[in-house]
C-alpha cells in the first residue's frame, strides 16, 4: 500500500460505510454519481479483490472459448470487472448500471461493446438478448 493510499484509508472506509447505510434508491444513485471520479482509487486503497475473484470463478466455470462468450456486467460501476474479463480473453462485454457517472467512467475505459443506464429491480434490462 502506498503512503497516499494509507493516508486515504480512513476517508475511504468512512465512504464505504456511508454507502451501506443509504437505503433510499435515489439517494444511493446520487451517492455513486458523486463517488465515481474517485471510486477506482478508493477501492485500490482497500485492495478490493471482488472483480478479480468474480472473473476467476467465471473463468473456471466457463467451458467454451472466452472470445465467443457474451457477458453482461450488471452493476458495472467504473468497469473494474471488464478490465479483468479482457485480461482473460472475454472481449464481448456489455454493461448496465444505475449511475450515469459510473457509466461515464466505464465508457472511458473503452472495454464495453455497449453500456446502458438501468436500475435493477426498477426497470427491465435494456436488451432482452
Amino acid at each position: 500500500m502506498t503512503q497516499e493510499e494509507a493516508g486515504r484509508l480512513p476517508q475511504v472506509l468512512a465512504r464505504v460505510g456511508t454507502s451501506h447505510g443509504i437505503t433510499d434508491l435515489a439517494c444511493k444513485l446520487r451517492f455513486y454519481d458523486d463517488w465515481a471520479p474517485e471510486y477506482d482509487q478508493d477501492v485500490a486503497a482497500l485492495k478490493y479483490r471482488a472483480p478479480r475473484l468474480a472473473v476467476d470463478c467465471l473463468s473456471r466455470a466457463f467451458r467454451g472459448s472466452p472470445h465467443d462468450a457474451l457477458i453482461l456486467d450488471v452493476a458495472c460501476g467504473t468497469g473494474l470487472v471488464a478490465v479483468e474479463l479482457q485480461a482473460r480473453g472475454f472481449l464481448q462485454v456489455q454493461g448496465v448500471d444505475g449511475s450515469p457517472e459510473m457509466l461515464k467512467q466505464a465508457r472511458a475505459r473503452g472495454l464495453y461493446h455497449h453500456l446502458s443506464l438501468c436500475t435493477l429491480g426498477q426497470e427491465p434490462l435494456p436488451d432482452p438478448e
